[in-house]
């Protein structure tokens, strides 16, 4: 990343966020949109919902005992703002001085994309019981630039720079059991389940594709409905083998993000027999750090009068998001899904639109 000008925690902080926003987003890799039983009345295999399922949400369905899903998803997000601050021109350092010419004024323009390929995979144990892996492909690109002027508007400084990496992410396998049935026959009334996803550190922290960190999540799933509608509820506590830390001021004190909750709750609806719709609210609460603030240093600087710059503070971040979609039927058991993750909210590094596109298939 081109380091802002400034002192070098600034880009750390910057760095931190950014690598914090891709390790925790949501992976858009839900149940089987194929859900399939044995119907004991006739003997036959039967779909036990008309509906495909949530993408960046999940049900209390199951595959199905022998039931496998794998699919392949693509998600495209353009990191353009830092909570309600856009990255064009955005200031990291102020000095204030007795004279303009010693005055400073640091900014930055920059543009980050993470690009990820999840090839993800299902397996139904049992009736109640699935297993799978998600395996993230993750392309950062980054292009900055910054500039110092002092307080007449000349430029004293200015830098370009551009990078890029790409490799895994950080791998999650999933384990979810079906524990309770709202009722029985056919479709399936829905339920209750619980879902835990443990994410190793496989991708690399310097190319912010991963955290470092083992993570394991535990998640509560209810689902229901057995018209065209159907919703679902989702809500799960993930805890982190150790912090992440970034350094927040010139001092060298630091603070530390560790573990996360995640929510959805939303609906699917059964727009024709082979297309369903779906709209899902999407949240969470990063804790201990990662929002970034611009504020007064401590200690300013030599000659000045005051001094100001952007620092990582010991808050969390938290995320709101609106997630429309649509899920289709081509042919077979072969599914194509469309949809975006609409920030409503987010107190870090984020894209406004996140698109994402998809195909699966139930054998």
């Amino acid at each position: 990343m081109v380091k802002p000008v400034s002192a070098p925690h600034v880009g750390d902080a910057l760095n931190f966020d950014t690598m914090l926003e891709v390790g925790t987003l949501p992976l858009g890799a839900s149940s089987s949109g194929f859900t399939i039983k044995l119907d004991p009345s006739t003997g036959l295999q039967v779909r036990t919902a008309t509906t495909f399922g949530p993408s960046f949400a999940e049900r209390a369905l199951t595959s199905g005992e022998g039931g496998i899903n794998v699919g392949v998803s693509f998600m495209n997000s353009s990191f353009d703002r830092l909570g309600s601050q856009t990255f064009k021109g955005m200031q990291v350092r102020s000095v204030s001085a007795p004279s303009a010419t010693d005055s400073r004024s640091g900014t930055i323009n920059l543009s980050e994309t993470a690009t990820t390929v999840l090839v993800a995979g299902r397996m139904g144990v049992t009736d109640n019981l699935d297993i799978g892996v998600m395996l993230p492909i993750v392309t950062i690109k980054v292009n900055g630039s910054t500039s110092l002027a002092n307080g007449r508007g000349d430029i004293l400084t200015y830098a370009t720079g551009s990078d890029q990496g790409s490799g895994l992410g950080d791998v999650a396998g999933i384990v979810k059991y079906r524990f309770y049935s709202f009722g029985t026959g056919q479709p399936d009334p829905g339920g209750l389940a619980v879902m835990a996803t443990l994410r190793f550190p496989t991708g690399s922290t310097e190319s912010l594709r991963g955290l470092g960190v083992t993570r394991t999540m535990v998640s509560l799933i209810a689902s229901g409905g057995q018209g065209r509608f159907r919703p679902h509820a989702n809500a799960g506590y993930e805890y982190w083998s150790s912090g992440v830390s970034v350094v927040s001021d010139a001092t060298g004190s630091s603070v530390t993000a560790r573990n996360q909750m995640q929510y959805a709750a939303g609906f699917e609806f059964e727009a024709a027999p082979k297309a369903t719709l779906l709209l899902d609210l999407v949240g969470g609460q990063v804790f201990g750090a990662g929002k970034l603030a611009f504020q007064a240093d401590a200690t300013p600087a030599a000659g000045s009068t005051s001094s100001s710059t952007l620092v990582a503070l010991p808050e969390g971040i938290t995320r709101v998001a609106i997630a429309p979609g649509l899920k289709v039927n081509l042919k077979g058991k072969i599914l194509f899904s469309a949809n975006a993750l609409i920030t409503l909210k987010n107190d870090g590094i984020h894209a406004r639109v996140s698109p994402m596109a998809g195909i699966d298939m139930t054998f």
